[in-house]
């Protein structure tokens, strides 16, 4: 009787053998590349145009992922806080749209959130378990009519 006796390296053998086998996999292998360049959607800080009472205001927010192509993914956003009175948001792809004409003077924080659309079938399902959105504050000023 031939008996196995398990090393060091027969731990490392296994895993490798199953994801050698699955290596052919399309979707396997969009999987790894989401692992390894941390494939994960980002919103840029900045500063957001002051606008003015009485003056339609419009200011753009592009999400954007580092290590890939920006637009072969859907995005979806949504707004935690409330956007100064007279203005909305609605969104674009990868682009979150502010507009509108102000009515009163003041300033007002927001938290944008974007994320990937969640497809079993694509990149951003959060294999990896890593973070497929990102928030990010913003803070919108308007000043009193001229």
């Amino acid at each position: 009787m031939i008996r196995f006796i398990p090393t060091r390296s027969a731990k490392y053998i296994l895993p490798f053998a199953f994801i050698l086998s699955l290596s052919s996999c399309e979707l396997f292998n969009e999987e790894i590349s989401e692992c390894i360049y941390k494939i994960r959607p980002k919103l840029p800080d900045k500063a957001l145009r002051t606008g003015q009472v009485g003056v339609p205001y419009t200011e753009t927010i592009d999400a954007y992922i580092k290590n890939a192509d920006d637009d072969a993914f859907e995005y979806s956003f949504s707004l935690e806080g409330l956007l100064p009175s007279g203005l909305n948001y609605r969104s674009e792809g990868r682009t979150f749209i502010i507009y509108g004409t102000p009515n009163l003077e003041g300033s007002k924080e927001i938290k944008v959130r974007v994320e990937l659309r969640a497809d079993l079938y694509g990149p951003g399902d959060g294999f990896c378990f890593s973070q497929d959105y990102d928030n990010q504050k913003y803070t919108i000023r308007i000043l009193a009519a001229p």
